[in-house]
């Protein structure tokens, strides 16, 4: 399952209060086409239909499905930005 750490929640609900919409989640999606597509992070305030939606620390996160397999086993964290670690690789080739 995908593991948020402390630190990127943290980061997260700042960045919500700042943007002075701190009742909304952040909302991960593909962005670009094809067979190796970038991934997107965005406020958010319902997900969209059909999202995945999990909760830390009363942080909702909203999964486009079409990449809930992608980070079904990795990490998202905050070091001087957002990453991912441990995804699954959707590129082709």
């Amino acid at each position: 399952m995908l593991e948020i750490t402390n630190s990127a929640v943290k980061q997260f609900k700042k960045i919500l209060k700042d943007s002075e919409v701190p009742h909304y989640g952040i909302r991960i999606f593909a962005s670009g086409g094809g067979c190796c597509p970038t991934y997107g992070l965005d406020a958010s305030e319902k997900g969209e239909p059909g999202d995945i939606v999990i909760e830390k620390d009363g942080l909702k996160i909203f999964i486009d499905p079409n990449v809930y397999n992608d980070l079904a086993n990795a990490t998202i964290d905050y070091e001087n930005g957002f990453v991912i670690k441990g995804m699954q690789s959707s590129c082709c080739g």
